[in-house]
């Protein structure tokens, strides 16, 4: 009896570090490697990509621009009712082949006043030219 029961242990035992114990895709889902970026306000952006923008903003949009020195991306949420909306960059990083940069909207807190006028946030992040595929991720 006692041999029985110390090998349903030993069986439990193994069961439990096989299923815990699973070895993971190397990289399979991780982030890659950080990319330095600077947020842009609009009046510091090429004249070209400036006037792309302000056609864009009223729907959800996201390019990129290269200006031959350094590559531009912005993203933009579409209108929204009120004012008090941000952007927050989650990160801009590289996996594999892509350049992935995260994105989210931040609304107003509750007792934030704003203004009841529509507003089209969006924002532009500028970093090193590169060749690789933007990837965007929301």
């Amino acid at each position: 009896m006692k041999k029985h029961w110390m090998a349903g242990c030993l069986v439990l035992l193994l069961l439990f570090m096989l299923t815990g114990c699973g070895t993971p895709v190397a990289n399979e889902g991780a982030r890659g490697k950080d990319w330095a970026y600077t947020v842009v306000p609009q009046r510091d952006c090429p004249e070209d990509f400036k006037k792309e923008l302000e056609q864009k903003k009223i729907n959800r949009f996201q390019m990129t621009y290269d200006d031959g020195e350094y590559l531009y991306i912005a993203v933009g949420y579409g209108e929204q009712e009120t004012g008090g909306f941000s952007i927050k960059v989650q990160g801009l990083y590289e996996k594999g082949d892509s350049l992935c940069i995260e994105t989210s909207l931040v609304g107003p807190e509750e007792d934030t006043v704003v203004k009841n006028k529509a507003s089209y946030p969006y924002i532009v992040v500028k970093t090193e030219k590169t060749e690789k595929t933007v990837e965007f991720l929301q």
